[in-house]
């Protein structure tokens, strides 16, 4: 019986005459059926893929790669992702949906090319913001070129990472500017008249520092009436539907990061508020439910927040806003990075910096004052000695006299 002989397949030079740009690899299968895959970028890139689809045809494990258009890819690559928030894929599938099938739908993957994205990121940045457009183009190099996962590269669709190189628009943060401490009060009293969670939610938001879907996770089981600190432990999170009805549901879920498992310090003030919204509750029951057990955040900024705001005569003000005025707050009163850090649940200092930098006053005023005594406390020179130990003369020059 004759052995099935060993394919070695061949590297092909770029010529643009050809089907395929760049350096293409051009193998048979098992039954003999010729395949050719472009696109890549080097001589090495092709051998590498060469490397990885000759011993799958030789073991029998070879499977054709199907030649998608980016609209199919995209969806299937979508419908893979099994380590992502929902609320993450939520994001993701807008903009591909919105943004990038749109422009690039119809193009096949092996063909998509740096001038092809090029095109794409220009076009939504005559219309989005520069944030939405570097979050375009994040998405786009995790679809064609993320290690893990289905990535385009991965399943031999491309040979090369055709997001190198794109040119994005400059992105310019702008500083956070935290609403007053008067401003809060004035939102503290509107809920207070409106009546209803938002006087405690509002509360809380502005002496601790919550997130939203953090606040709506809460319990009272949460609360340490002893050391009086907040346990953050939990937070709503988007989770696909499963009542058929509903394509995304909230849910409780686990907190945004390991970082953001923290405890919060609690004045007096504020645990007596939560003490009045204890009265006649369980210890396991959510401090701000909604209807049916949990709060939809949405329907929190629709039915509670956005009458409060209203009501202060500051429509625009978000309830992220009393976040920043809590780290504002700790900030003013001399905290360090690394307890604003802790107490907001940043990943790392570095975040916090970038973030709330510019409300470090006392900081830069320390350093402005610890180098003005530096300078003007000189330390007096010794004079240098020679092996025999008798001193010598230095100058200004090269050579000592």
């Amino acid at each position: 019986m004759l052995m099935p002989r060993r394919q070695r397949g061949s590297i092909i030079r770029p010529n643009r005459s050809r089907r395929y740009v760049g350096w293409a690899i051009k193998y048979r299968d098992q039954q003999g059926d010729q395949h050719w895959e472009g696109g890549f970028a080097t001589r090495g890139a092709a051998q590498e893929r060469l490397n990885v689809v000759l011993p799958e045809v030789d073991t029998g494990r070879y499977i054709p790669r199907q030649d998608a258009t980016f609209e199919v890819f995209a969806n299937q690559w979508l419908a893979g992702r099994l380590r992502v928030r929902g609320s993450t894929a939520s994001a993701y599938g807008s903009m591909i949906r919105q943004h990038l099938i749109p422009r690039l739908g119809m193009l096949r993957v092996s063909d998509v090319r740096a001038e092809h994205l090029q095109a794409a990121i220009a076009a939504m940045a005559a219309t989005l913001s520069p944030k939405t457009v570097h979050n375009a183009a994040t998405l786009l190099r995790t679809m064609f070129a993320a290690r893990k996962g289905g990535s385009a590269l991965r399943l031999g669709y491309i040979g090369h990472d055709p997001t190198v190189g794109i040119e994005l628009p400059e992105q310019i943060k702008p500083e956070i500017v935290p609403p007053t401490k008067n401003r809060v009060w004035v939102l503290i009293s509107a809920a207070r008249e409106l009546g209803g969670m938002g006087y405690g939610a509002t509360f809380l938001g502005s002496h601790t520092g919550v997130r939203r879907n953090e606040l709506l996770a809460l319990r009272f089981s949460d609360i340490d009436w002893f050391a009086k600190e907040l346990r953050i432990r939990r937070a709503i999170s988007k989770t696909r539907g499963t009542d058929g009805a509903h394509k995304w549901e909230w849910r409780e879920g686990p907190a945004k990061s390991k970082r953001s498992i923290r405890r919060i310090g609690l004045t007096e003030s504020t645990l007596a508020v939560i003490s009045a919204l204890k009265t006649g509750r369980s210890d396991e029951d959510l401090l701000f439910p909604g209807r049916a057990g949990i709060m939809d955040p949405d329907l929190f900024d629709a039915e509670v927040w956005k009458p409060i705001a209203t009501a202060a005569k500051t429509p625009r003000t978000r309830f992220h806003d009393l976040r920043h005025f809590f780290a504002s707050q700790l900030i003013a009163q001399g905290e360090t990075p690394a307890y604003v850090r802790d107490q907001m649940g940043h990943a790392s200092t570095q975040i916090t910096l970038d973030t709330y930098g510019h409300l470090f006053p006392a900081a830069r005023k320390d350093a402005v004052a610890r180098l003005e005594k530096e300078m003007q406390e000189p330390i007096p020179e010794k004079p240098a000695s020679d092996s025999s130990g008798s001193a010598m003369v230095v100058q200004k020059g090269n050579r000592a006299q």
